[in-house]
């Protein structure tokens, strides 16, 4: 029997529910029918053409994505019109397009929790819970990709095994990064960027993945010797290091890839899902010389 689209919807959505969406987010599916059939899924970050030029090629029917093709309402669906393009090509190509974008950011495939994973961090809690939720322990609570415990909320922060200069860590990070399989390719790690003291030690540490400029505040607040994220302005690095607080920035890419392999491991693994070919785009990579 035919796997539907809106069974493999179902899965993502026991993990990461749609209500747990900011609501600017715009999530679910979003080009294509539930009822339609599915034989193979292309995983990937973001919907470029060249991630869709890829899903046809492999055969797919599906996409499923982390950012979302449209935040705005579209004014036309015209050939000339850049923001109608994609989703024209979508539909040429009969194929879907599944967004889990913020649900997915506050649930256990987090990427925030794979790399303090990484980092080798202690006391591993949510940096800033949502409602539901409580303190999080990645040992207790993800060993299973099935395990029923509701996680939810944004970030993790915890402690090293010991306080080591800033510069240490970091290059322990970025190894630790190289040597895992925590990206489905062997990504090059270009943008990263580090502001603080090198020489300083770093006991506490706080990771959010994505754009987490706006998380500068509470990982102050708790405590963090150096927050770990993507996408950190200018004005959110100085703020962190008015407080003593130093900042890693991985870029947006880099810092969510993590959640591409862990989506790949939780689908693959769904018993009903398995007449299904998962592939991890190749071709969707930062955008960062």
């Amino acid at each position: 029997m035919a796997v539907s689209i809106g069974l493999v919807a179902q899965h993502i959505e026991k993990l990461a529910p749609k209500c747990w969406a900011e609501e600017w987010d715009n999530v679910g599916l979003l080009v294509g029918s539930g009822s339609a059939p599915v034989e193979r899924i292309l995983i990937a970050l973001d919907g470029t053409l060249e991630v869709i030029e890829e899903a046809k090629d492999f055969g797919a029917q599906l996409i499923v994505a982390h950012h979302p093709l449209m935040f705005r309402p579209l004014k036309n669906l015209r050939s000339d019109n850049p923001a109608a393009k994609i989703p024209l090509t979508l539909f040429n190509y009969q194929i879907g397009y599944y967004a889990a974008h913020t649900n997915l950011d506050q649930s256990r495939l987090s990427s925030s929790i794979t790399l303090g994973e990484i980092l080798g961090l202690k006391e591993l809690k949510l940096l800033e819970e949502q409602s539901n939720s409580s303190n999080y322990s990645r040992q207790a609570n993800l060993s299973s990709a099935n395990s029923t415990e509701e996680l939810r909320g944004y970030g993790v922060i915890g402690y090293l095994e010991r306080p080591e200069p800033l510069e240490v860590v970091w290059e322990n990070f970025l190894e630790g990064l190289l040597q895992s399989n925590c990206y489905a390719h062997p990504y090059n790690l270009t943008g990263v960027r580090l502001a603080g003291s090198l020489k300083k030690d770093v006991r506490k540490v706080a990771i959010v993945n994505g754009s987490g400029g706006r998380f500068v505040p509470k990982a102050l607040f708790k405590g963090a010797d150096l927050l770990i994220t993507g996408d950190v302005d200018h004005h959110a690095v100085l703020d962190a290091l008015e407080g003593g607080m130093a900042v890693g920035d991985l870029g947006h890419f880099l810092s969510e890839a993590p959640m591409l392999q862990a989506l790949y491991y939780y689908l693959s693994s769904e018993r009903s899902l398995q007449g299904i070919e998962f592939k991890v785009s190749s071709k969707n990579v930062s955008p960062w010389l």
